[in-house]
């Protein structure tokens, strides 16, 4: 049993130097511990903000330097990462193929300071896309727009060969269409939570349709939401209602074009990832009185495309973690959803593992995406066996 499938774009240090650089520069003249202590007392705004009051306005964080400096120092690295796993599942599980010749178009609606957008330039180069990139970024906040471009011209050397065009637009509004372009990728990272209602998924859904016929034939609209779980469940919604009455295909996070079955039922879990990765020296340092974690990255996401999905086996031998993994009575176990589409519980018995492989099993993290070589169901079918980890093949797995 071998895990890593795909390896991820770290976030550089590069760019965690530049937006300490920035903090410094706006307060030359307070010493370090200062900075910290301002940062520190706005990302505890912020992040009461994004997990509690879900409440935004267009001076939220986008008009004030302190803002933008908090979410740079703090949370641009998690963006960033997230996309990274994301974009990492559309090229390598969901055959997402950039054009061979010609630019690379890639729109991003609410981009932000540039996160999700500067981390899709850098994955690309990093998988030997070699084509010239254009990327339309759109944004409410002009200030968060000059620090976007500051970013990108300031360490041009990790994104070369592209350019970006910036505008500033409400997105409550229509989604701005300049001159009927199309793009081989859109990019959504946590935009339509703010923009659209929570009780409203048909508004979701409609704002979805308008984005998505954006896209080329082939290209691809990657969501990305915060792991809260009305949240996660109304992107789900949506997108599944999208994908039944428009031609939009649902590519994942699930198979066949299905959508998530946890929508309606009764679980304690939601569709979302819980992925590790490595925390930069400056989020840590910032995080020091907060305690707040930094240790799981979690997000929801959907991938869409006007495009037919790969198709999968409809088999409850292929399936997508959507728990941990836990352990009880002798037995390692997790819940997975499937590729014929139900929710089922799958487990190994402790006893039946050789050395090394419980250390591989305990590795496994929720998104992964494996195929059994050998199973047993057990009672009504909805528990799952597993004989043993050489029956364990990795799909999708990536660190």
């Amino acid at each position: 049993m071998k895990i890593t499938t795909a390896n991820i774009t770290p976030y550089p240090e590069e760019i965690e130097q530049w937006w300490w650089n920035q903090s410094i520069d706006k307060w030359p003249d307070i010493g370090e511990a200062k900075i910290l202590r301002f940062l520190q007392e706005e990302i505890v705004t912020q992040s009461d903000r994004f997990n509690k009051e879900r409440h935004f306005t267009p001076k939220s964080y986008g008009s004030r330097d302190l803002s933008i400096l908090a979410y740079g120092n703090f949370y641009f690295p998690r963006t960033w990462t997230h996309l990274s796993y994301v974009l990492a599942e559309a090229l390598d599980l969901r055959e997402w193929t950039p054009p061979r010749k010609g630019p690379l178009t890639i729109l991003d609606l609410g981009c932000g300071s540039g996160a999700t957008s500067l981390s899709a330039l850098r994955t690309l180069r990093d998988r030997g896309i070699e084509n010239p990139i254009e990327l339309r970024a759109i944004d409410y906040s002009g200030k968060s727009l000059d620090y976007f471009r500051n970013l990108h011209s300031g360490l041009y050397k990790l994104w070369p060969g592209s350019k970006i065009e910036t505008k500033r637009t409400d997105l409550c509004s229509d989604i701005p269409n300049r001159h009927g372009a199309k793009y081989d990728l859109i990019l959504l990272g946590s935009t339509l939570n703010e923009i659209i209602p929570e009780d409203e998924p048909e508004i979701y859904a409609r704002k979805l349709g308008d984005v998505a016929s954006l896209l080329k034939p082939s290209g691809f609209l990657v969501v990305m939401e915060p792991a809260l779980k009305e949240g996660c469940r109304r992107l789900q919604k949506a997108a599944a209602m999208l994908a039944e009455v428009r031609r939009i295909h649902l590519h994942a996070p699930y198979f066949n074009g299905k959508g998530c079955p946890l929508v309606n039922a009764d679980s304690p879990f939601h569709s979302h990832e819980v992925r590790s990765w490595k925390v930069p020296q400056v989020a840590k340092k910032i995080n020091e009185p907060l305690g707040l974690n930094l240790v799981d990255l979690k997000f929801g996401f959907v991938l869409l495309s006007k495009k037919p999905p790969r198709q999968f086996d409809a088999t409850h031998a292929i399936f997508r973690l959507v728990s941990p993994v836990s352990k009880r009575r002798g037995l390692y176990f997790f819940v997975g959803i499937a590729a014929e589409g139900s929710e089922r519980t799958y487990e190994i018995q402790t006893r039946d593992l050789e050395s090394g492989d419980r250390e591989l099993v305990e590795s496994l993290q929720r998104g992964d995406i494996l195929e059994l070589k050998e199973h047993l169901p057990l009672g009504d079918g909805k528990r799952i066996r597993i004989p043993n980890a050489r029956a364990i093949k990795t799909l999708f797995a990536p660190r």
